[in-house]
């Protein structure tokens, strides 16, 4: 079992993390081409060096434009790696059974109105 499916399984956001790893991968690619193109007489560790630099460089632009776009449509920006523990869990079901009754509510003084026209 991966790390990715384990983090998923604990209720973490999976999605965002293998936007990060793929970000790490492409900058990795792109280091090991900045390599090639420099005439890749410099050695392994020069290749190692810009590879591992670039990919962690994309990572972290994945990294922020993925918590750019879920800021903008309303998520948790940090990952959650460990589960909900009771507290939490009891506070999210009050809150979907509020907004239940508030829906349920919404909709009883829509039929109200629409029957008094």
């Amino acid at each position: 079992m991966g790390l990715i499916q384990r983090i998923g399984k604990k209720g973490g956001d999976t999605a965002r993390l293998k936007w990060v790893l793929y970000g790490f991968l492409l900058g990795l690619g792109w280091g090991t081409l900045m390599w090639a193109v420099t005439g890749a007489s410099s050695g392994v560790k020069v290749w190692l060096y810009i590879a591992l630099t670039t990919g962690m460089i994309g990572a972290g632009v994945a990294a922020i434009f993925g918590a750019m776009n879920a800021r903008k449509r309303g998520e948790r920006i940090s990952p959650r790696v460990m589960p909900k523990d009771r507290a939490e869990q009891k506070a999210d079901k009050r809150a979907a059974k509020a907004e239940g009754r508030a829906e349920a509510k919404a909709e009883a003084d829509d039929r109200k109105r629409s029957r008094s026209h």
